[in-house]
């Protein structure tokens, strides 16, 4: 079995669909960092100070940007009642810069596959990085940069047809090796019409995590 632990609230059908497609005789169980908070305790977090936001669905589809520091506790908690629910590898299901989770299982981290990955095919490392909202750029573009590699950013919402668009005329730069969307609601349909928008590979983090996920467990 293998753990999605998600920092939403709620069911995500689409997380659970692409690892399913990777992997139909594995099971697969998600659950959401916000599951068990209320709405006043999810707005409080969302209210606190926040150098480094990453964007969080609710289950009524709304969204709220939380800190990563605040959301660290809750992904390991969640991660670690997985593992004693019998999950064999824990998949978070967020691209930002996730400290290592000590849980007793393989535990898959988005970002530093997509850095491991974008690192091993863009030789002279000049890449394309597409946030998921503005406000994640600089701290994005922070770890892209720690990594070695040359950042063009933009930002594109999995939700916002315009923002994708937008983004993907930005990055129709034939100096970017590849454009990596540095986000986990970027479904491989979306990889594939920003690939055809901005004619470059596009990696994406949501099907990349679920073909690692599947060598791992053998699909």
């Amino acid at each position: 079995m293998i753990g999605l632990v998600t920092t939403d609230q709620g069911p995500n059908a689409e997380f659970v669909q692409a690892f399913q497609r990777t992997m139909p005789d594995i099971e697969i169980r998600l659950v959401g960092a916000l599951d068990d908070l209320s709405m006043d305790e999810i707005e409080a977090l969302a209210a606190r100070p926040s150098p480094y936001p990453i964007q969080t669905i609710l289950a009524d589809g709304t969204t709220r940007d939380i800190d990563i520091s605040v959301l660290v506790p809750l992904v390991d908690s969640r991660a670690h009642e997985m593992v004693e629910r019998g999950a064999g590898v824990i998949a978070v299901c967020c691209a930002g810069d996730f400290p290592d989770i000590d849980c007793g299982v393989p535990v898959l981290y988005p970002g530093r596959l997509l850095s491991g990955m974008a690192g091993a095919v863009a030789a002279t490392r000049r890449i394309g990085v597409v946030s998921p909202i503005a406000s994640q750029m600089e701290s994005a573009r922070r770890n892209w940069e720690r990594d070695g590699f040359d950042v063009k950013m933009a930002f594109a919402s999995a939700f916002r047809k315009d923002e994708i668009e937008t983004a993907a005329r930005e990055m129709s730069d034939p100096a970017l090796e590849v454009v990596v969307l540095d986000c986990m609601d970027h479904t491989a349909m979306d990889r594939d019409e920003f690939a055809r928008l901005c004619g470059r590979p596009v990696l994406a983090a949501l099907s990349l995590t679920a073909q690692v996920a599947s060598e791992i467990l053998g699909g």
